[in-house]
């Protein structure tokens, strides 16, 4: 090992920092120290004594950092010297090589080249003499005529061989080109196809040699459009597939039950597809496209079924229940397959296609509403993400069959009441205001369009009610689940009797309003018995015979009286019941036999009872016991 050499390096001396004017000094150190003013005997001790403490302290720290110095520089001087000797190892090898090689050339060219010898190591010299190694060309002799007609036999028969090869190789290539051009010929042909067909067909972004068919509705809600998307893969006879991940999962569909006091009496479910091995891939993609529509159609009306709990509607795993009214309940079920225990009512599967029908139109409705908001402007973009609102799939629908059972009922009711008034031969009616309003009509569901205007316009309802003397009260019925109303609501027009004027007014339910109409009915006839009262007042007074005046002392329980002296010698009080008009005459005459006489005029005709005997069927009018009251 060779003696280890010493490089001083002269390091030139720093400027110093800190400049000599005592004015800069001052102000330095009373920037750090403070004003001269503030030193004291007891603090310059005590600065003394910490600057001694960290003094040892520093001094303590030095000779550990020295001592681990000094062990780092033995540490790394150590291997510094393992590194030269194992570099002078390797280079004493390759000289050892470099030099064996050198002597076996110079002995190789020794005979013929004399400078050679000079390159000779002097120990190669001893060992071996200068020309013992030689060398030279050899010239190959000439083969036998037997042998190279063999071997050209040989040669050409490889030559053949390899052509064969050769020619098979390209033939198979070349079915093979035939065959994938054919395959792609046809992959691609229905793939022009499909877009023909009105399918949209795209690259995947991600795979650029990959292509996928658009079957789902791009308007729908995230979750259902991202998943609206299928890859096409070609099978081995160049036919387009559908990957597998998309024809996996249950098919399931939206059916509609309607049951009548716990029992269904109708159903309605949407025509499926026949499973067929050979169907084509567009009958496949339109399977999968309504069978995502049916998917979200559900998903829609679970969403909406939680805002609108408080209006009868319930939610099961996979079915929604709609409470219309009057026993009648539609059920919403998602499965594979119908139920097929339904019993057959023609109005309950009218209702129940109704009801299925609606639903998927206003979820298309819906989705051409998401089209058109897309071409409008955005609005502002924001930190939290926008909640997306609930379709109004079912209030549409229950707003439509409640306002119609609600006015089926109404209707009906009304004409109870109207049946004694026609045998009591009083010019009273109830119809419709206007045809496009009646909803006792049956449903529709040919036209769907119709329907879906229908069901976007309220629910409202209008009839006339034509009373004596020209008098006419409209009555409408309004229905909306949403506030302010919350179900059905009833007004009515203002009427005067000149004795009692009625106001418009609101009617919350069904039992009011025709409570009301009653009202209106009694005080319609109490105005008629006092108009037949006034002529025959006047009649009387023609006639001279003894005035008999009726006077109208309780018009609102429809009483009359006949006074004599003062007296109440005579009292009639009309009535009306919901199924019955009622008049009844009592005699108070004190000099006289109280004596009563009642009739009574119901859907079946009219009853007279005088005490204790009764006349059933008799052909008496209104107007004609009213007279006989009047005349006495």
């Amino acid at each position: 090992m060779s003696d280890s050499k010493t490089i001083s390096l002269l390091i030139p001396s720093e400027a110093p920092a800190q400049s000599q004017d005592w004015s800069i000094q001052i102000q330095k150190i009373v920037a750090q120290k403070g004003h001269f003013r503030h030193v004291t005997e007891r603090g310059l001790v005590s600065r003394t004594k910490d600057k001694a403490v960290d003094s040892q302290e520093k001094q303590a720290a030095n000779e550990i950092q020295g001592e681990n110095e000094d062990e780092t520089r033995q540490k790394h001087q150590e291997s510094l010297w393992k590194g030269r000797e194992q570099m002078l190892e390797r280079l004493s090898y390759a000289q050892n090589e470099i030099l064996c090689a050198l002597d076996f050339i110079s002995l190789l060219i020794s005979k013929q080249s004399v400078p050679a010898q000079s390159s000779m190591s002097p120990a190669l010299k001893e060992a071996v003499p200068v020309g013992t190694l030689a060398a030279r060309m050899l010239k190959p002799k000439p083969l036998p005529s037997s042998v190279q007609q063999r071997l050209a036999l040989t040669s050409e028969g490889w030559r053949l061989q390899s052509f064969r090869s050769a020619s098979k190789k390209l033939s198979e290539a070349s079915s093979r080109l035939r065959s994938d051009a054919e395959r792609q010929t046809e992959y691609w042909a229905q793939i022009a196809g499909l877009t023909a067909a009105g399918w949209a067909v795209s690259r995947v972004p991600r795979d650029s040699k990959a292509v996928g068919v658009h079957f789902g509705f791009p308007e729908s809600a995230p979750q259902f459009r991202d998943r609206g998307f299928a890859l096409l893969r070609q099978s081995e006879d160049g036919s387009v597939t559908l990957d597998k991940h998309a024809l996996r999962g249950k098919r399931k569909w939206l059916h509609v039950y309607v049951s009548r006091d716990g029992v269904r009496t109708g159903a309605f479910s949407p025509k499926r597809p026949t499973k067929s091995h050979s169907e084509s891939i567009s009958e496949q993609l339109t399977e999968l496209r309504d069978s995502m529509f049916e998917e979200e159609l559900f998903y829609e009306i679970c969403r909406e079924a939680r805002i609108v709990a408080n209006q009868g509607v319930s939610t099961r795993a996979q079915a929604v229940d709609l409470e219309v009214g009057d026993g009648c309940r539609i059920s919403l079920l998602f499965s594979e397959k119908p139920d097929t225990e339904v019993a057959g009512n023609a109005d309950a599967n009218t209702i129940a296609e109704f009801v299925a029908t609606s639903l998927r139109l206003l979820l298309t409705a819906a989705h051409e509403q998401n089209l058109a908001k897309r071409s409008h402007k955005p609005l502002p973009m924001t930190i939290k993400p926008r909640p997306l609102p609930e379709y109004t799939l079912i209030r549409p629908i229950l707003t439509h069959l409640r306002h119609k059972a609600e006015a089926a009922s109404f209707w009906g009711d009304c004409r109870t009441l109207l049946r004694p008034f026609v045998q009591a031969g009083v010019p009273v009616s109830i119809v419709p205001a206007g045809s496009g309003n009646d909803l006792s009509q049956p449903l529709h569901t040919e036209t769907p369009y119709s329907i879906l205007s229908g069901l976007m316009h309220p629910a409202q309802a209008a009839c006339k009610v034509t009373l004596t003397g020209e008098r006419i009260m409209t009555v409408d019925l309004h229905t909306f689940l949403g506030p302010p109303l919350h179900g059905s609501r009833y007004e009515t027009s203002s009427l005067d009797f000149g004795f009692s004027n009625l106001p418009h007014l609101h009617h919350e339910t069904k039992e009011a309003v025709m409570l009301f109409l009653r009202r209106v009915l009694l005080l319609d006839l109490v105005k008629h018995t006092q108009d037949l009262a006034l002529e025959s007042q006047d009649v009387q007074n023609s006639d001279h015979d003894t005035l008999r005046k009726w006077t109208l002392c309780r018009p609102h329980h429809g009483e009359f009286a006949l006074y004599k002296s003062g007296e109440v010698v005579e009292k009639m009080k009309i009535g009306i019941l919901p199924d019955s008009v009622n008049i009844r005459w009592s005699s108070l005459d004190k000099g006289t036999t109280s004596r009563q006489v009642l009739w009574s005029w119901t859907a079946s005709g009219c009853t007279k009872a005088d005490g204790a005997e009764v006349w059933p069927h008799v052909e008496t009018t209104f107007d004609e016991a009213i007279g006989q009251i009047i005349k006495g």
